[in-house]
């Protein structure tokens, strides 16, 4: 059961049980630390990615694009990915100086919307 913070009690609500903090200006933070992870990327890897997200192309195309094996390509992807996100979540830490559970829990929400969030960070 979750408590609420009344107006005249001023006793701050209660956070579900596993539920970390997100800190204030987390978005900006993550938008931020996305984009130095995008722009700290090689070229061929970015540009890969943008193809990939922003252009919709899949994984059989780019392996025509890129001359390479489809498989090369599944595995280049994931490492683009995981690299991505590794970098996002040093970002994170720094920008908002956060560690442990409430910086997973950012990595994990942020996980769940990689995807959607490069694209949108490839098109500006």
């Amino acid at each position: 059961m979750m408590a609420t913070c009344s107006a005249a009690s001023g006793a701050p609500a209660a956070r579900p049980a596993g539920r970390a903090r997100i800190p204030l200006g987390a978005e900006a933070a993550f938008r931020d630390a996305l984009t130095a992870s995008l722009e700290g990327l090689e070229l061929c890897d970015r540009n890969m990615l943008g193809f990939h997200h922003f252009h919709g192309l899949g994984v059989d195309q780019l392996a025509d694009m890129f001359c390479s094996p489809r498989a090369a390509v599944v595995r280049q992807l994931a490492r683009i990915h995981e690299r991505v996100l590794r970098d996002t979540r040093r970002g994170l830490a720094v920008r908002l100086q956060v560690d442990g559970p409430e910086l997973e829990h950012l990595i994990d929400r942020a996980r769940s919307r990689l995807e959607l969030a490069i694209t949108r960070v490839l098109r500006t």
